[in-house]
């Protein structure tokens, strides 16, 4: 591939979750029990949830849209009560672990902020006034991105050859295809090779994969909207860390 046959048209934070803390006299964050009243309120909501056995409709909004709550927990008691909108999911502790809440940004409202500090100040102001305190944000997990277009030969490269890397952990990035080629001119049904992973589950990790291909496999229809002109005239190549 020359160096003139590829260019980046997107790039930005695709994941973001972040860890939130009570803070002292000083805005250090602190461990603290989760208030009763609060605890008592979020019970009943996901008592709701199960009788219904399905989502709850709290009166709690972000972004206009009303928080859901879960009829279950997560983390093995870690959290027992989740809450969720289209942009973000709230998670919530009663308190017997360091933070009393970890919130996950979703990629399309990531994406549909005009900087990725909006979207933060927006999850600040709504904890804050969640739980009556000035809250502290630890970042917990972050991906960049980049896309590339016209990265024709993703499939051909060669993980020795091809790549400098300090991983001890190499594998591909595989995604399901399910339903008729076109070019092959025969249904295909099992796993393609569309990338390349690096240190997967290790505190830096790396993916390039074929993102044209994945999101006809994930559904998110929005995210060719970030590549304007350039969508659907070349394949995309997603590069993320």
């Amino acid at each position: 591939m020359r160096v003139t046959d590829a260019w980046i048209v997107n790039h930005g934070v695709d994941t973001l979750i972040v860890n939130a803390f009570y803070t002292d006299e000083n805005n250090a964050p602190v461990k603290r029990d989760l208030d009763g009243e609060l605890f008592q309120q979020l019970e009943q909501w996901k008592r709701l949830a199960q009788q219904e056995h399905d989502l709850h409709s709290t009166p709690w909004t972000f972004n206009q849209a009303s928080l859901q709550m879960f009829p279950n927990g997560a983390g093995r008691g870690q959290w027992p009560w989740i809450l969720e909108t289209r942009d973000i999911k709230v998670y919530i502790s009663a308190g017997q672990w360091n933070s009393i809440a970890s919130v996950r940004f979703s990629s399309d409202y990531l994406w549909s902020c005009p900087s990725l500090l909006e979207a933060l100040v927006q999850v600040q102001v709504f904890l804050n006034d969640l739980f009556h305190d000035e809250m502290f944000l630890q970042v917990s997990q972050v991906d960049l991105c980049a896309d590339v277009a016209g990265w024709h030969d993703l499939e051909k490269l060669d993980r020795k050859r091809d790549f400098v890397s300090r991983s001890r952990k190499r594998g591909v990035h595989l995604e399901p295809a399910w339903g008729y080629d076109a070019h092959l001119q025969q249904e295909s049904m099992g796993l393609h090779e569309t990338g390349f992973v690096f240190s997967k589950r290790g505190a830096i990790s790396c993916r390039i994969y074929d993102k044209t291909r994945e999101i006809h496999v994930s559904g998110k229809e929005w995210v060719p909207d970030l590549w304007r002109y350039m969508a659907g005239r070349k394949q995309m190549a997603r590069c993320g860390v």
